[in-house]
């Protein structure tokens, strides 16, 4: 069981190959939003990714990066994360198997993995008849509240 770890941002080199891998254009802007994408902490928001395109590019709009990430979205760069209920669209760089955490009062998301979990998840599908439709992945949202140790 694992939560978030820290990775080395990417060279602007692998970002370009990134986005070329799949099959977007490797604009200025969308550079700079993939950038700061990766480099927020946690699952921002668009307009936490905005504030800081800003001090990149001062001129790029918001609604130019709600289309950067959807485009992201749509070509499995990052995906949208569900928030604690009112809550603003969230990204995720992150588009490895795994859960998320989400704190009700904070609205902090954290991944959580654990192995045991989605082998238990699996088992449990398996042995379960579901007419018409086979589970392949499995990403659970679990709301709660962080509590000290």
């Amino acid at each position: 069981m694992t939560f978030h770890s820290e990775h080395t941002p990417p060279t602007p080199g692998q970002l370009r190959d990134r986005l070329a891998k799949a099959g977007l254009r490797a604009t200025r802007q969308r550079l700079t939003i993939l950038e700061c994408l990766l480099q927020l902490p946690g699952h921002p928001t668009a307009e936490q990714v905005h504030r800081q395109v800003l001090q990149q590019v001062p001129n790029l709009s918001l609604g130019t990066v709600y289309k950067a990430l959807d485009s992201f979205v749509e070509a499995g760069l990052t995906r949208r994360v569900a928030s604690a209920e009112g809550g603003s669209r969230r990204y995720d760089a992150d588009c490895s198997a795994h859960h998320h955490l989400i704190c009700s009062d904070t609205q902090e998301i954290l991944d959580f993995h654990d192995p045991q979990l989605d082998a238990l998840l699996q088992e449990f599908f398996a042995q379960r008849n579901m007419p018409g439709f086979q589970a392949h992945t499995f990403s659970l949202h679990i709301t709660g509240e962080k509590v000290a140790r």
